[in-house]
């Protein structure tokens, strides 16, 4: 049996998301500040910008863990993401991916992945119950995008750095959400690695929306589609990366006129 994905990314009239004068305070200070940010169904979209500038509590706010003082987050034009909780928004189709892996590390990969599909059973009764033709169709499918075919029966704590980071996509991924939100992916990986985490955010692409927050230029320049610049908690400039490093404000306040790399 062959197991062929749904594409839930057909093109709306309205955004996948839009973000309306979102304000977002910590002890006084204003993390995000009067931020307008939409997102349009099947994009790649790169969020950069120097730290503090509100990148990843934008991410906080878009899963729900983060709840804003101000402004709405509307998620396919009508249901207001602030008004839910994570689990919630879990179920609408919004997956979140924080920098460090969590995975099973006792668990083989398959079995990670397995949980991960079956997601509303205990740990025990998920391991035992027999998987039906498509389920193991759709974990094959998974394994291969992901990389990770080979080492289906690995335990998950023997993995690279890397392929931990691909496993807990796949864990993700196989949940079928709408959005996916990535924080730092690259991060840690060998330049081999982060090459390869590129080209699976491109085969991602290919059926899910994508938002990553990143501080690498190099993976950046690579790999992104849009990049959004974020400084002091507001949109700063979007475009392609061309149009980020032709921009003089961007250089002044983020990438320095050589345009080096930002650590």
């Amino acid at each position: 049996m062959t197991y062929t994905e749904t594409s839930p990314r057909k093109r709306a009239h309205a955004p996948l998301v839009r973000v309306e004068q979102l304000e977002v305070s910590f002890d006084g200070f204003k993390a995000i500040n009067g931020l307008n940010f939409s997102l349009e169904p099947g994009e790649l979209r790169f969020l950069i910008g120097p730290n503090g500038a509100g990148k990843t509590t934008l991410l906080d706010v878009l899963c729900g863990k983060v709840k804003p003082s101000k402004g709405r987050v509307l998620f396919k034009g009508h249901t207001d993401l602030a008004r839910h909780q994570e689990h919630q928004i879990a179920q609408l189709g919004i997956g979140r991916k924080f920098q460090a892996p969590s995975i099973f590390m006792s668990l083989t990969v398959a079995e990670n992945l397995l949980l991960a599909m079956r997601q509303k059973r205990g740990l025990l009764s998920t391991l035992v119950a027999r998987t039906t033709p498509e389920q193991r169709a759709r974990l094959h499918h998974y394994l291969e995008l992901i990389g990770l075919a080979d080492q289906a029966k690995a335990n998950a704590g023997s993995l690279s750095h890397g392929e931990k980071q691909w496993l807990e996509i796949g864990m993700l991924l196989i949940q079928e959400p709408e959005l996916l939100l990535l924080d730092e992916p690259a991060a840690g990986m060998t330049d081999r690695e982060t090459e390869k985490t590129g080209e699976l955010l491109h085969r991602i692409n290919d059926r899910q929306t994508v938002v990553v927050v990143e501080h690498d230029m190099e993976f950046v320049r690579q790999f992104a589609k849009t990049v959004t610049v974020m400084h002091e908690g507001t949109v700063l400039r979007e475009g392609t990366m061309q149009d980020i490093q032709n921009d003089d404000k961007v250089a002044e306040v983020y990438l320095g006129r050589r345009g080096e790399r930002h650590e």
